[in-house]
């Protein structure tokens, strides 16, 4: 993954600070998330991985 522009910084923010920041403070009990949020943010995180991590498409078989 090569880190280019003002959204790849912004993903890779939120999918590693961010989030985990959250998930760890509610886990400690400094803030208290509901259930609904914590899932929404299990599935942006995935969603963000999925985005940055996914295989290329192979350009010469679009050629022929």
């Amino acid at each position: 993954m090569k880190i280019q522009g003002f959204n790849d910084v912004l993903a890779f923010t939120v999918a590693v600070i961010v989030f985990p920041m959250l998930w760890a403070a509610h886990g400690v009990g400094w803030i208290n998330l509901p259930s609904e949020a914590l899932g929404a943010t299990v599935v942006l995180e995935t969603l963000i991985v999925q985005f940055y991590f996914r295989k290329a498409p192979d350009i010469t078989a679009l050629k022929k």
